[in-house]
């Protein structure tokens, strides 16, 4: 059962995001040479690490494999700490949360009704999780229409069709879980009269699902999903010490780039562009133009041509209270320091002036980063 939200209008929320996000950060960018910026409008939450499933492209699958549940448990933010941080954000926020796998909380619905009475929200799942008292939980934070207080979108993560999803998450029955949580989720939508959550549909391009990104369309429309949001593998988690280290310190050579053969990867793209017109689906593609993204997955990418307003507008909270602009530097933790007194602290603000200068060999693939053409 898809959205009863009118395909242009959801198109252009989309697209109002993007601009909104931009035109709110250019002033500061252009304007500010000391890096300081409006406050923060975008803020990401990732509330655990923890996860049940076991993605191969995962940034944090040596994490999840090597580390024990309760050491994963150790340090995070407890529910109160959580609920006086979303106190924090500005009354015309936007807040994400994230993780890990969200709904691995007990206290996640706790949160998330709490930040959707008063901002803007949206959250990421895999959706296995996703069982009725879920799918009501949801909806009932969710806003009549699209763009008012409260859960406007939910993003759920599919590779591929049934067996090669299941081989992706190394988890069989993960695709048909998530199906039927995306189903559930809608039944409620629709039971409540309401148009949000609306649902999009995340699926990183990458080696392993390459021969069936055709099918993704159909697959989107098959489960109710409204948006297929085709992102980029990145590997810049992988590295060590990533936030903790200089962020200057880390060179091209310290990242295994995802690589998928030209020829295989133009056909797939095109296939996926044509599948999609042919089930009514709308993509929504990576930031750059098709020959970028071809040249991305040779190693060719030229970080010179893209730039980046992410600093200058969005703030990141990870599952023990730091506090990051960008995952490359970690500026504090909201233990210590209010996130208001770190977004324009002297680290954030020496970071925002370095990102004017030029990006990092490590950002191509990111998927805050914009492609602007030869600088």
């Amino acid at each position: 059962m898809s959205s009863n939200a009118p395909s242009h209008f959801r198109h252009l929320s989309i697209w109002l995001y993007d601009a909104l996000q931009r035109m709110y950060s250019e002033a500061p960018y252009r304007a500010f040479k000391s890096g300081r910026a409006f406050p923060a409008w975008h803020y990401t939450f990732e509330v655990t690490r923890r996860c049940n499933l076991r993605c191969r492209m995962c940034q944090y699958i040596s994490y999840l494999e090597n580390v024990s549940g309760k050491e994963q448990r150790e340090g995070e933010l407890t529910t109160d700490e959580w609920l006086r941080v979303i106190d924090e954000t500005g009354p015309f926020s936007f807040i994400t949360f994230t993780g890990g796998e969200p709904l691995l909380r007990p206290d996640f619905f706790q949160l998330l009704a709490h930040a959707s009475r008063k901002r803007r929200t949206h959250y990421i799942t895999n959706a296995t999780l996703l069982n009725e008292d879920a799918a009501t939980d949801s909806v009932a934070c969710a806003p009549r229409r699209l763009g008012g207080r409260g859960l406007n979108f939910i993003g759920v993560s599919l590779e591929g069709p049934g067996e090669i999803h299941d081989s992706i998450r190394q988890q069989p029955g993960a695709f048909e879980r998530a199906s039927a949580g995306i189903q559930t989720l809608n039944a409620a939508r629709t039971q409540a009269g309401k148009t949000c959550p609306l649902v999009h549909i995340t699926t990183v391009i990458q080696q392993t699902n390459i021969a069936t990104l055709r099918h993704l369309p159909e697959v989107v429309a098959s489960v109710g999903g409204d948006v297929l949001n085709l992102v980029t593998e990145t590997r810049m988690h992988d590295l060590e010490g990533l936030g903790e280290r200089p962020y200057g310190a880390f060179k091209a050579e310290d990242i295994a780039w995802p690589r998928i053969e030209r020829k295989a990867l133009e056909q797939a793209l095109n296939d996926t562009e044509a599948a999609a017109h042919q089930h009514g689906v709308e993509i929504r593609w990576p930031r750059m133009p098709r020959i970028e993204l071809l040249r991305y997955y040779e190693g060719a990418a030229d970080v010179r041509d893209y730039t980046c307003r992410s600093p200058w507008n969005t703030l990141i909270v990870g599952r023990t209270g730091d506090v990051y602009p960008c995952w490359l530097i970690k500026i504090g933790n909201v233990r210590e320091h209010t996130m208001k007194a770190l977004w324009n602290a002297e680290t954030t603000r020496r970071f925002r002036q370095a990102c004017r200068t030029g990006l990092f060999p490590i950002c191509p693939g990111c998927c805050f980063i914009e492609y602007v053409g030869k600088q």
